[in-house]
């Protein structure tokens, strides 16, 4: 029986701009029918890259035709010039997809793309499920829990969830706005470990699209896990000088629980090498949520690490 990756129904929509890869559109692909149905999405930052799409890919092949009572509509790769630069924002217009909903037919190349997703792609649909993941530059292992959605959250085997904020302007923000139930992954990422991640998330979209009813068959569903330890008072750590960063922790630890004080990384002087700054766990415990694992050079202000407490409520 062939899988719903070979039946998957793809068309794409211009966006009336030509690039390396040729005339550029945003591709949806969709199988099945009937309801309830699901979006799933990836590359909304095109630093994110390839890894969201990736584990799409791994789910769909999973699947049968005869899986599905409703269906399953996908957008892989949702913000194609961002992804061919390796940014988070399209070179076209520096504009955060993640930030332009519902966005404007008649606007720019980002804006068009956010109105085409909130007009075509959320039509119809119950349930969002939103992969950003790591990159091309970090790892990270946590999912954002949103209101009325922190069960569809849960399916997916993240180390830690947190609260998610308040943005209409974002996908899931508009989405929930229109009382879909969504969810926002950030799981995976460039490293050695990069294959295990997205079966991991391929994981939780099977776990996903049971819960919510788009698979009816108990079976078919990945075993129960553990769920994701509750983190608070988020911080985010960036580098006060340009230079070299060179990590100290390294991709094995990402999603794990370190002692205060604990050396992240350094940063170094891009000529001398002299020690310029260092990074360490700021909390007790300090839950590692995002981190780079690669030596780079980086600006100043650059996201490196992404750190929290665990939640002891």
């Amino acid at each position: 029986m062939s899988s719903v990756r070979d039946l998957m129904r793809w068309r794409g929509l211009p966006l009336g701009v030509t690039s390396a890869w040729g005339e550029t559109e945003l591709q949806f692909g969709e199988v099945g029918g009937g309801g309830p149905g699901v979006l799933i999405t990836a590359g909304i930052h095109g630093d994110e890259g390839p890894w969201g799409g990736w584990a799409i890919q791994k789910l769909l092949a999973r699947l049968n035709a005869d899986d599905l009572q409703g269906f399953v509509r996908v957008a892989p790769l949702a913000n194609p010039l961002a992804m061919q630069a390796d940014k988070r924002n399209a070179p076209v217009d520096q504009l955060d997809l993640n930030r332009a909903f519902p966005g404007d037919p008649n606007g720019s190349y980002t804006e068009r793309i956010a109105h085409i997703l909130a007009s075509e792609a959320l039509d119809g649909i119950d349930a969002v499920i939103d992969l950003h993941g790591g990159g091309s530059w970090c790892v990270n292992a946590f999912v954002f829990e949103m209101a009325g959605g922190g069960e569809l959250s849960r399916c997916f085997p993240a180390p830690f969830i947190m609260p998610a904020p308040d943005r209409a302007v974002s996908l899931t923000g508009y989405a929930r706005s229109l009382g879909k139930t969504v969810a926002a992954v950030e799981m995976g990422g460039r490293s050695q470990f990069e294959a295990r991640w997205a079966e991991k998330i391929a994981d939780g979209l099977l776990r996903a699209l049971c819960h919510v009813g788009v698979i009816v068959d108990s079976e078919r569903a990945p075993p129960p896990i553990e769920p994701p330890l509750p983190v608070a008072d988020s911080i985010v750590l960036r580098p006060s000088l340009g230079g070299i960063f060179v990590p100290a922790a390294t991709a094995e630890q990402i999603g794990t629980i370190v002692a205060g004080g604990t050396l992240l990384g350094q940063m170094l002087h891009p000529a001398t090498y002299a020690l310029l700054e260092e990074f360490r766990a700021p909390y007790e415990q300090t839950a590692l949520l995002l981190l780079r694992p690669f030596m780079a050079q980086l600006e100043a202000g650059a996201m490196t690490y992404v750190l929290a407490q665990p939640n002891s409520k």
